[in-house]
């Protein structure tokens, strides 16, 4: 990616062109600004009316400072994944304020990298957080975090200083669940320890507890808020003082909202 941003008095501009990672900053003078401590983060668009094989994904960033543009480059493995095109979203961070269009560009010309970058062309910074660009792409594949990786990634600020961008984050990219569900423990029979999956569609106070056949509480696992997703909780066959308990059938029952469910394991010694 080639990007070229002058740091005069209030201009700025990004020029996007095929390149290997790590080229972004050549030619530019990398000052360090008020946006050392900015956090980009990649996360899956949960779209119910998309086609099977399309992946959406939301790029957004937090404590930003009189932000006046920024450039990345996102590669992942074009085996797997096949670009579709880069949209600026509605309402997004640089738009804040004056309202006005930034100035947006994008290039896949490299295969397995996409380089996209924007500036503000009101003259006015953009600060803390929100949304930036959604990407999309066409896949057969299980989308997973390990499958993207942001290789570099630029912000300028209002004054013209320019900062490297070291924390991005990519979140879980396995598409959401549809519906409530409790998984059967896996292994099972167990020793020592045993795997309970669940699934939430949406946000939800979860509890997941063990009871004995005589419906007594073992062990409380979950107790908490959760967004929507899958996941795991772990039972290594101890009670609420750490005791260990004795082999036989146990019971576990989830409550998540309005859903309740409670299956059978064995514990074996």
């Amino acid at each position: 990616m080639w990007i070229h941003i002058a740091s005069t008095v209030l201009a700025a501009f990004v020029l996007i062109g095929p390149a290997m990672a790590g080229e972004m900053t050549r030619g530019l003078t990398v000052t360090g600004g008020r946006n050392a401590n900015a956090t980009l983060k990649l996360e899956r668009v949960n779209d119910p009316g998309a086609e099977s094989d399309i992946l959406k994904l939301r790029v957004s960033v937090a404590q930003t400072s009189d932000l006046k543009g920024y450039g990345l480059s996102l590669q992942y493995d074009p085996v797997q994944y096949e670009f579709v095109n880069a949209t600026e979203l509605d309402g997004n961070l640089l738009k804040s304020g004056s309202g006005q269009e930034t100035l947006f560009l994008s290039s896949n010309r490299t295969p397995g990298q996409v380089d996209i970058g924007a500036v503000k062309i009101d003259g006015r910074g953009a600060s803390g957080g929100g949304k930036l660009v959604e990407l999309t792409f066409r896949t057969s594949a299980t989308p997973l975090s390990s499958d993207f990786q942001v290789s570099e990634s630029v912000l300028v600020g209002l004054d013209g200083a320019v900062d490297m961008l070291h924390h991005a984050e990519i979140g879980d990219l396995k598409p959401l669940p549809d519906r409530f569900n409790l998984e059967q423990n896996m292994p099972n029979p167990f020793n020592p320890s045993t795997a309970i999956g669940y699934q939430l569609p949406e946000a939800a106070m979860v509890r997941l507890a063990i009871y004995n056949l005589l419906g007594q509480e073992v062990r409380v696992l979950v107790n908490e808020q959760r967004n929507a997703g899958s996941f795991t909780a772990t039972w290594d066959g101890t009670d609420a003082l750490g005791r260990r308990v004795a082999s036989g059938v146990y019971l576990y029952r989830i409550q998540a909202g309005s859903f309740s469910a409670t299956k059978r394991m064995l514990l074996l010694k």
